[in-house]
């Protein structure tokens, strides 16, 4: 039996990114990536946003060096590929991004 894991083309890496979600409708607002991979993201949100809504993600992605640490920016249209409910007593709902073109995030 095959996972959603073992099916996925990027690994997905716990970093906690920076994430601006702008809407079509040009309303935007800011979160936390729960993960991220070359190919998407996922995040909690209280937003709704429908499963094939397009949208445009900003993403600010934390690097560090031996003498310095900066956020480094990437850019995006991404496609709301799922919406999962959270457990008992927690607020929002799981949204998973699919990246329209693959980036180079560099991520370890």
């Amino acid at each position: 039996m095959s996972t959603s894991a073992n099916r996925r083309k990027h690994q997905r890496f716990d970093v906690p990114c920076r994430l601006r979600i702008q809407l079509p409708n040009g309303r935007d607002f800011r979160t936390r990536a729960v993960n991220v991979s070359d190919g998407g993201a996922y995040f909690i949100t209280d937003e709704v946003i429908e499963v094939g809504r397009e949208l445009t993600v900003r993403l600010a992605v934390p690097r560090d060096t031996a003498n310095t640490f900066f956020l480094e920016q990437f850019a995006a249209k991404a496609e709301v590929i799922r919406r999962d409910p959270l457990g008992e007593g927690q607020e929002g709902v799981g949204v998973a991004l699919r990246f329209q073109e693959e980036l180079v995030l560099d991520l370890p």
